[in-house]
């Protein structure tokens, strides 16, 4: 079987960079945005290994107070993916406002269903009870920081887990992941400062090589594992058919049908 090329579920693009360049990763990414005006140029990409997420951060307190549900419900009618959406503790939105706006979000979500790569950060305990209250079919912790039993009751939610190479370093954590429910991703610019080596998006060499020891697996079993498990997130949303046919293409290669 040809090797699977990686995946990075959740790096920072700028919406104009070239095709070409996005290309040149060899990977599969999934581009987030942080505010409203990128959603139209990201919705507008048609790159071959990549899909754009709509998203709303919550440490952007300006798309936090301007947030409008219908405009996010017809733009994650265009989309494949939806993020960054989320929490933020040390945001200067209060948490009340963040809150409203992921409820909004989450009803949006539960009737339109999409992968949804969700910001916790010093907000795991909240992002799990919006969760629980307003459940949606393929929620994805991004650089999950809870604890282990709110790693257990994330589990228990249905949750999957985009970890990067700073995340692998707690293995105390990544030992209640289930293998069914992890992705790679990089957080591109951001994981910089903690994982020297994720020095562009789809730098996630650290992360699979961690994964590979930790689970005994070699790098072609491990790449099936994460394209199987990406392709179990669409399905989830009946979304297989919309997204790129190279993505497709990969998807089946994994074993998914």
């Amino acid at each position: 079987m040809t090797l699977l090329p990686p995946i990075d579920a959740h790096a920072h693009i700028q919406t104009g960079v070239s095709a070409r360049d996005i290309a040149g990763l060899k990977a599969f990414v999934v581009a987030v945005t942080r505010e409203r005006k990128e959603w139209g140029p990201a919705l507008r990409r048609t790159d071959r290994l990549a899909v754009w997420g709509v998203g709303v951060h919550p440490g952007l307190p300006v798309e936090i107070s301007d947030f409008d549900q219908a405009a996010f419900g017809e733009a994650v009618e265009r989309a494949c993916f939806v993020g960054e959406i989320g929490l933020d503790g040390k945001s200067k939105a209060s948490m009340d406002s963040q809150r409203h706006v992921l409820t909004q979000i989450l009803e949006v979500v539960a009737a339109r269903p999409r992968p949804t790569t969700i910001h916790s950060a010093a907000a795991s305990g909240p992002v799990l009870n919006a969760l629980r209250e307003r459940p949606i079919r393929a929620p994805i912790l991004h650089w999950w920081r809870g604890s282990e039993k709110q790693t257990r009751e994330a589990v228990e939610l249905g949750c999957y887990f985009s970890i990067n190479g700073a995340e692998v370093r707690r293995p105390k954590v990544l030992s209640l992941l289930p293998p069914e429910r992890v992705l790679t991703e990089t957080d591109f610019p951001y994981s910089r400062r903690s994982d020297p080596t994720a020095t562009q998006p789809a730098a996630v060499g650290s992360t699979e090589r961690a994964l590979m020891q930790n689970w005994g697996l070699d790098e072609l079993a491990l790449r099936r594992l994460l394209w199987q498990n990406l392709a179990e997130l669409f399905d989830r949303c009946d979304l297989t058919e919309r997204v790129p046919s190279a993505v497709q293409e990969a998807m089946l290669a994994a074993g998914f049908r």
